[in-house]
């Protein structure tokens, strides 16, 4: 038996999970359209919002999440509704580690289960029967999940290769402040690669373990960086650092030899609260302009590009050669 389906009895202390408060459990939710009427009729009211058998989030609550929260939050109740047997796995996992899927987030919920359980499915639900080693598994926040290590492998099995690295990225990315550590690290990622061997899509995880970097600044970055890979451009140096006056400022790629800097420019940075930090939209707008000018005056290109940009080789490559750089051999394959 490969050592990947070898299965030990699970170490794992497990507790009650707690319901998050924003979701609404019925008494039986297994039966979910016949058990609980008052929750079905208010439901079709308008007054909430069907998650999955059973459970309900208040229409205005499920309103007010983003994408990356709705599915996390299907994904928790999902796993609350089974009782934490099965582990979250692949995309399910990522959004509870929060790791940042560049793609669009399935329809279905996706679990782990060991060999002998067979292929049954149920809608909404993608049951992956490949064994696990209880390494491989862990609990946070209340639901059982693959580890981030296996997380990150298995993303990189069926995800396009933009999202696969920039879901690897954010697992080793180092926190500037020193505040948080990594998620993970190489060492760990490449052991379980290992321990996992031999499993569909191998070749591909190990490629994106190799290309991945802590050192990546959002997603957009990262997928920017493969495009860069894919369009055989030169490779950059990430974060280099430039003085302004008493202060320190990275940029998202630099090119020495061209004194050539690229900035990948997302909506997130004027649009997201977080990103905001208490700024307005204008605020972010005008500090970035101030950044910029400064940057170019130790530069002798400065380009920026959007996120349809970085995501298109031919765009990309387009954008880039205003800094004098032109493509060569592919570093990386789609595929």
């Amino acid at each position: 038996m490969a050592p990947h389906a070898q299965t030990r009895p699970m170490s794992i202390r497990r507790e009650e999970p707690p319901v998050p408060p924003e979701v609404i459990l019925a008494a039986d939710y297994r039966r979910a359209l016949g058990a609980d009427l008052r929750l079905r009729r208010a439901a079709e009211r308008g007054y909430l919002h069907r998650i999955g058998w059973g459970q309900y989030c208040p229409a205005a609550v499920w309103a007010g999440l983003d994408r990356n929260q709705r599915y996390a939050l299907r994904v928790r109740a999902a796993s609350l509704a089974r009782g934490c047997a099965l582990p979250l796995s692949h995309q399910s996992a990522a959004a509870v580690w929060q790791l940042p899927i560049l793609a669009a987030w399935p329809d279905e919920v996706h679990f782990l289960g060991q060999r002998s359980t067979g292929g049954r499915s149920e809608s909404g639900i993608h049951r992956h029967t490949v064994g696990f080693d209880e390494r491989d598994v862990t609990i946070r926040d209340g639901v059982l999940v693959t580890s981030i290590a296996r997380t990150v492998i298995e993303l990189a099995t069926v995800l396009d290769l933009r999202s696969a690295v920039a879901a690897a990225d954010r697992a080793l990315a180092i926190d500037r402040s020193g505040r948080l550590p990594p998620l993970t690290d190489r060492a760990t990622l490449l052991d379980t690669w290992h321990r996992m061997l031999p499993f569909r899509g191998s070749v591909r995880a190990r490629t994106v373990i190799d290309f991945a970097t802590p050192l990546s600044g959002s997603p957009d970055e990262s997928g920017s960086r493969v495009t860069i890979a894919l369009a055989g451009l030169p490779e950059p140096e990430l974060q280099h650092p430039f003085v302004i006056e008493d202060r320190t400022v990275f940029s998202d790629f630099f090119w020495l030899y061209l004194r050539g800097v690229g900035e990948s420019d997302g909506r997130v940075k004027y649009f997201d609260p977080v990103m905001l930090a208490g700024r307005t939209p204008s605020e972010v707008v005008y500090e970035e302009k101030l950044r910029e000018d400064a940057i170019r005056l130790q530069v002798r290109g400065f380009v920026r590009w959007d996120h349809a940009t970085g995501m298109s080789v031919p765009r990309l490559t387009a954008r880039l050669a205003h800094l004098g750089l032109t493509p060569g051999r592919p570093r990386l394959a789609e595929r």
